[in-house]
Order: C-alpha cells, then sequence, then structure tokens
C-alpha cells in the first residue's frame, strides 16, 4: 500500500470520529457510557475493507517505507548517484563507489595495462572479498589472471597474429609455449612459431614449418611490412615480450 493510500484513510478516520462527536453533541446526554463506547467503536471500524482503519497489512507498509525513507544512502564518487550501503564500496582513501563504477574501473585495467591495477586518489584498489562481492567471479577470475600476466618479468604471447593471447608459465615446456586457446607453439626466445633447435638455425626453421610454406611465407612478408611501418611511426620492441609498442605521452626515452 502506498503511503497516499495510508494518509487517506487516516483522514476517513479522522472524518467518521468528528460525525460522531458531533451526533453527540447534538444529543441531551452527551456522557459516553460504555454503551456508547461500543458504539463509537463500531461505528469507527464499519465499513469496508478499502475505506476503513488501517490493518494488518497497511501498518507493515508504512513500516516498511519509512525504513527506506531513514535509511543511509551514500553517493557514488564516480556517477554522483546515491546508493543504500549495501551497494557501495568504500576505498581506503575514504572514496565511495557504487558497484556499475568498481565494475568499470576493473574492466578498464584489463584492456590497458597501464590502468592496472584500478587505482583511486593513486592507491591501488585491492581485489578484497568486499571488491570480489561487487564484480563477480568470472571478473575476479579474470583480474586474477592478468596479475600474472603483469608481475611475469618476460612475457610469451601467441605467435599466431589472431590470437596474440598471452601464455602463462604454467603451460610452457622446454623454451616453447601451447597456447590454451589456439594450441599453437611460440618459441619463448624468438617469439615466433615454435620451432626445433636453436633459433639462428635455419634448418631447424625450416623443418618446422615445413608442412606450410605458403602460410610461413606470408607471416614473413607481414612481418617485414610491420618492421618497416615501426621504423616509419618509430615504434619499438618491448624488451622484455618483444611485441610492438608505441608511445603516445610521456618521456620520449624507450629503452
Amino acid at each position: 500500500m502506498s503511503i497516499n493510500r495510508a494518509i487517506k484513510q487516516l483522514g476517513g478516520l479522522m472524518s467518521k470520529v468528528a460525525r460522531y462527536r458531533a451526533t453527540l453533541s447534538n444529543s441531551r446526554d452527551a456522557a459516553l457510557s460504555p454503551g456508547k463506547m461500543a458504539s463509537l467503536a463500531e461505528y469507527i471500524t464499519s465499513g469496508d475493507s478499502d475505506e476503513g482503519l488501517l490493518d494488518e497489512s497497511s501498518n507493515d507498509d508504512i513500516a516498511e517505507i519509512s525504513e527506506e525513507e531513514t535509511e543511509t544512502r551514500h553517493a557514488c564518487t564516480s556517477c554522483t548517484e546515491e546508493y543504500p550501503l549495501s551497494d557501495i564500496f568504500q576505498t581506503e582513501c575514504s572514496h565511495t563507489y557504487c558497484r556499475e563504477c568498481i565494475l568499470h574501473l576493473f574492466e578498464n585495467s584489463l584492456t590497458n595495462e597501464s590502468l592496472y591495477p584500478p587505482r583511486c586518489c593513486r592507491q591501488p584498489i585491492h581485489a578484497s572479498t568486499a571488491v570480489e562481492d561487487m564484480i563477480g567471479i568470472e571478473m575476479t577470475k579474470r583480474f586474477k589472471e592478468r596479475k600474472i600476466e603483469i608481475s611475469a618479468s618476460e612475457r610469451t604471447y601467441c605467435s599466431k597474429k589472431t590470437c596474440s593471447r598471452y601464455i602463462p608459465p604454467h603451460n610452457i615446456r622446454r623454451g616453447v609455449g601451447i597456447c590454451e586457446f589456439c594450441t599453437a607453439r611460440t618459441c619463448t626466445d624468438c617469439k615466433k612459431q615454435g620451432h626445433r633447435g636453436d633459433c639462428n638455425d635455419e634448418n631447424a626453421n625450416k623443418q618446422s614449418i615445413a608442412h606450410d610454406d605458403e602460410k610461413a611465407r606470408d607471416e614473413e612478408a607481414n612481418d617485414a611490412l610491420l618492421e618497416k611501418l615501426a621504423k616509419r611511426k618509430k615504434w619499438k620492441r618491448c624488451p622484455n615480450c618483444s611485441r610492438m609498442i608505441e608511445r603516445v605521452s610521456g618521456c620520449d626515452y624507450i629503452r
């Protein structure tokens, strides 16, 4: 029941009391005897359930509305909307974020390495139990996998150009990483397609790609084009993972 309907019912009750008192004042004996008291009670409680006194369910509705109105709400630092405490996460710097905004911060940290880990006031937001409850199981799993990738001193990514997924250390054996998404093999030294022998052993490389010479030539041609474009754009390779990177801000020096 809405609070407007409750107020309407209370108004009807007061009108009934006023009419009954007016009736008593016109009579010679206005004293309320026990019989008249019973009559008054019967008169007040008369009428159908929709317009009579507030029943028990009405009282429960009013109590629930009052509780909602008095519940403390907090404004999200990011979107400035107000939410109940159960939908708010507070950082170590005492700023508050709603469920959607904290999820957005973690999503951005997975797609942009410079935003990892998510921060507020330059302080990292750790994946605590409270945060995990806000972002969900799937996002928590992806975040922990990203942490392993970021903390690796030397990374290996799938040599297949259409994949390029990170190959974690537990998928690397004897210098060759196996991608868990496309099963392609990647050499951890030269970061190219997995092969036998040393990276500078041309004969060994030819043996490993003999089953698909045309594909190998296409990849070599693409690599040559990439190197040519990188030279013109002044791109550099990361010394750890050998991926091509571009400076978008900060110091001009790339080691």
